[in-house]
């Protein structure tokens, strides 16, 4: 019976299948999303800033002088620019987190057309995947513009490792190899 974990031993298997989508809308998408609310929270630091500076209350502490007394104030419950500063800091990590994630998943190589062929097929094959996938699960490999590959092996510039490689393994796989299964 054919399941997932089927098909991840088949990709362990054989490294050049180990494909991916990189789902590069819903990562813009998230770090869109996430650039605005930082827009949004820095946009409120600073209001939260300039209110203290303009403030008419002697006994306000100036903060940016020292970040100690900023913290301090916060634990007595007079500001919350403190608290701002802390969700600031965590959402501005996880977007950097999230910026230097996507631009790792753009330098991911997409993988070889007859890999994705070769892929498509042993998830059709009775011995193979024998179309386990359903719903949209079963597309996933249809979008080839937004996939990568976990393959190690660099793709040749030599033009008859090219020729070998993206039209004869191929066509001996879907000729000679799947008798011998």
């Amino acid at each position: 019976m054919a399941d997932y974990h089927k098909l991840a031993g088949m990709m362990a298997h054989h490294e050049e299948l180990a494909i991916f989508r990189r789902f590069d809308t819903l990562n813009l998408k998230n770090l869109l999303y996430m650039q605005a609310e930082l827009i949004h929270l820095e946009a409120e630091l600073r209001q939260m800033e300039l209110d203290e500076k303009i403030s008419a209350d002697p006994n306000k502490p100036v903060h940016p002088m020292s970040v100690y007394d900023l913290r301090e104030v916060t634990c007595t419950g007079k500001t919350t620019q403190w608290a701002k500063y802390q969700e600031v800091q965590g959402k501005l990590q996880a977007y950097n987190g999230a910026v230097i994630q996507y631009f790792a998943l753009r330098k991911v190589a997409k993988p070889a057309a007859n890999s994705v062929e070769c892929l498509q097929e042993w998830l059709d094959r009775p011995e193979g995947g024998d179309f386990f996938l359903k719903g949209r699960e079963a597309d996933i490999w249809e979008t080839v513009n937004d996939l990568i590959a976990l393959d190690r092996r660099q793709p040749s510039n030599d033009a008859l490792t090219s020729l070998i490689n993206e039209k004869l393994v191929p066509w001996y796989h879907r000729r000679w190899a799947q008798r011998f299964k």
